[in-house]
């Protein structure tokens, strides 16, 4: 299984990283996105074409760092389906936890 490792953006209140590092070209490919509905069509699209260019691979996300917290349902749900091990916390009633 593969992973696409999820941080947040320092210093950047909503804004995120996706990336996956492919360790024979010695490359990485990433996505930038913001907690919102347009971040999950983002990351969508970056799982999309990561499965498409590696299509006998699963993907699984991983957090990076400890209480990342996400307000978008949307965004959350995307993570979390691909992830059914995740703990997650809520801390407020607008944002969970990972």
């Amino acid at each position: 299984m593969k992973k696409i490792i999820i941080r947040k953006i320092e210093n950047r209140q909503n804004d995120f990283i996706a990336y996956f590092k492919n360790q024979v070209l010695k490359s990485t490919y990433f996505v930038c996105f913001k907690d919102s509905i347009m971040g999950a069509v983002a990351l969508t699209d970056f799982l999309q074409m990561l499965k498409t260019r590696y299509e006998n691979e699963s993907f699984n996300f991983e957090i990076s760092e400890q209480n990342v917290s996400f307000k978008n349902e949307h965004l959350l749900n995307q993570i979390t389906d691909n992830n059914p091990d995740l703990k997650i916390q809520t801390e407020e009633k607008e944002a969970v936890t990972i």
